[in-house]
């Protein structure tokens, strides 16, 4: 019920009332943090890239129904960083970059995953979307991270990101680990390996099981 509440007020371009919907919902303890993203924003960004591909929406409606998400998540933040603060002392905890290589501009996934990552208490450090090789490089120099995670969407970004993943493997060594998510693995998980990513993400519990077991490599597939 509340995903249909909140897919109908995207439809009308009803901002307010969607967002009131998703933080209603969190502020009575109706869903917590984790079931809002997985159970409510997630399948609607979902659905709306699945729109876009088909071009079954307007551009300007996919932007605006994505603003309202963003909405949502940045309310959402401060509560993601106090119980992140409070996993911190767990062992394991690593520091991860997540970006969207250049001319992927759909970053609102790689957004969610930054942070269920930010929730399990790992330092997080996210760029956005469209990042340039050059300040790709910057960041890795200056924060020497020891996990990546690339979000992909477009299919055609896929040789755009195998590039990446040679550049930093050049950069911070074959022994960093490399995460990728998004729409452009979703039918295909076969492509993660073939590309040189370790993991495979979509949820919560993907980011856990992968917090849980970093030596074990495994890409979810």
């Amino acid at each position: 019920m509340l995903y249909e509440k909140f897919v109908e007020c995207l439809e009308n371009d009803d901002k307010p009332n969607a967002v009131r919907i998703a933080l209603d919902a969190l502020e009575t303890g109706k869903v917590g943090i984790v079931e809002l993203y997985n159970e409510l924003l997630m399948p609607v960004q979902n659905k709306m890239e699945l729109e876009e591909r088909r071009e079954s929406v307007a551009i300007w409606k996919e932007h605006f129904r994505t603003s309202v998400v963003r909405t949502v998540i940045e309310y959402c933040y401060p509560r993601v960083v106090n119980e992140g603060l409070r996993n911190s002392f767990r062992t394991g905890k690593k520091k991860i970059l997540i970006f969207c290589p250049a001319e992927e501009y759909h970053d609102v996934g790689a957004r969610m995953i930054a942070d269920f990552f930010t929730l399990c208490g790992h330092q997080v450090y996210f760029l956005g979307g469209n990042t340039p090789p050059e300040a790709l490089l910057q960041a890795m120099v200056r924060l020497r991270p020891e996990v990546i995670a690339m979000g992909v969407s477009n299919y055609f970004n896929l040789v755009a990101a195998r590039r990446t993943i040679e550049d930093v493997r050049k950069i911070l060594g074959n022994e960093i680990s490399i995460i990728l998510g998004g729409a452009a693995f979703k039918d295909n998980l076969s492509v993660v390996k073939e590309i040189g990513g370790d993991y495979y993400v979509d949820s919560y519990d993907a980011v856990v099981r992968i917090s849980e077991g970093w030596e074990d490599h495994e890409t979810g597939i």
